[in-house]
């Protein structure tokens, strides 16, 4: 497993290619080493943050109301 601590979890340069930037770049990277345990890590990594983000937007849609 690698990871990036100072990684954007949605959009950065992918570990091949450090000047192109790529969507969820961590899966992308996984999928290309071919390791599914590492593969489904990362999978589960980024649906923890989104829905991290979504719950605090759903909170300050409530606070708006």
């Amino acid at each position: 497993m690698f990871f990036y601590s100072k990684r954007h979890i949605i959009y950065a340069p992918a570990r091949s290619n450090k000047y192109g930037a790529s969507g969820f770049p961590a899966i992308n990277d996984a999928m290309v080493g071919g390791n599914q345990t590492e593969i489904d890590q990362e999978i589960a990594i980024a649906i923890y943050f989104i829905r991290g983000a979504l719950s605090t937007l759903k909170q300050f849609d409530k606070f708006i109301s």
